[in-house]
């Protein structure tokens, strides 16, 4: 297989940094606008769950639309500093020609480099909301895979923003003995997951919040697949493909080369992974499945800081999806 890691390029031309000039400030202002926005969509869709008791008395939390004034208005003020971010980011990068995203070639991962990678992921993600209803209600295969098109613009976007240095973010060959290693540390990270997670973490939590064990995200994703497999062996493939290969690697990206990285520069292994393991746990939004999920982010996060590889986490999150994409098809 080939290395990942791109040939060196020529340095940038001279004329001062990216930032130096009035528009450049501008539009790294913008960016960090973008990356606080995406952030802040975590805690917005925390918000809007609906939480509701049940006879047994636990609380079942569900996906709902909110009519409340406050939470509206809060949508509002993000959606309209969003959209003024990705203004002027957008213009004032067609004004400098987009110079940081050519030029920048330097070894490591930086504060700006986060920001403009997440302004990017913010614009894309606002983008692709306005054709995402009318795509999940056409039914077929376009409902089934428009949920997972925004992993694959991250996916993209990422290799396209750092082609220079994937080495960098954990794009890198071992020889065998390491690969050997990786495996056998891969296989005793999902034979905690597949036999003691559940008993050790997901039930126990459950118990103590009163949480009805039913996650609506687990549910829709569920739902998704079953789809697929009723459509044909090709959309079953598709799910395969989509939920158990590019979602772990657009994330394993995201959240352990970029992120993690940054974070272990910082302040070193043990809190790059706890940090990167709330932050993956949070993003999913899903409250039953938080106290497992941040389980998982660290064992995610844990191969990545053993191994300096990011191959690691990449092939245990996609053992851990196709098997569970595998089992729905099947069941």
């Amino acid at each position: 297989m080939q290395n990942l890691a791109s040939s060196p390029s020529p340095a940038p031309a001279p004329g001062g940094g990216p930032h130096s000039s009035v528009v450049g400030k501008v539009r790294l202002i913008s960016a960090w606008v973008l990356f606080l926005s995406y952030f802040y969509m975590v805690p917005l869709e925390f918000s809007a769950l609906q939480w509701e008791r049940t006879r047994e008395g636990l609380w079942r939390v569900t996906e709902a639309q909110t009519t409340d004034p406050l939470f509206l208005l809060l949508y509002l003020l993000w959606l309209g500093t969003t959209f003024l971010g990705a203004f002027l980011f957008l213009v004032t990068g067609l004004k400098d020609r987009f110079r940081y995203e050519r030029t920048r070639i330097e070894e490591s991962i930086g504060a700006q480099d986060l920001a403009y990678y997440f302004a990017w992921v913010q614009i894309l993600s606002m983008g692709f909301l306005i054709p995402y209803g009318a795509l999940s209600e056409e039914g077929g295969w376009l409902s089934i895979v428009a949920p997972f098109l925004p992993h694959v613009l991250m996916l993209l976007l990422a290799l396209f923003m750092f082609r220079h240095r994937l080495r960098r973010i954990g794009f890198s060959g071992e020889p065998f003995r390491r690969w050997v290693a990786i495996a056998v540390a891969i296989a005793a990270g999902y034979l905690f997951v597949y036999y003691a997670l559940d008993p050790w973490v997901t039930e126990p939590v459950a118990r103590f919040f009163s949480l009805e064990i039913q996650s609506w995200r687990e549910d829709s994703i569920s739902q998704g697949v079953e789809q697929a497999a009723r459509l044909g062996w090709i959309y079953a493939v598709g799910q395969v493909l989509l939920l158990g290969v590019i979602g772990p690697i657009a994330e394993e990206v995201m959240f352990r080369g970029l992120l993690m990285g940054a974070f272990l520069q910082r302040i070193g292994s043990v809190g790059a992974v706890l940090l990167s393991s709330a932050i993956f746990a949070l993003f999913h939004v899903d409250v039953v499945f938080l106290a497992p999920l941040f389980v998982m982010g660290l064992i995610l996060g844990t191969l990545y800081a053993l191994f300096k590889n990011l191959w690691a986490p990449i092939l245990f999150h996609i053992l851990n999806n196709t098997v569970s994409v595998i089992y729905d098809l099947l069941g």
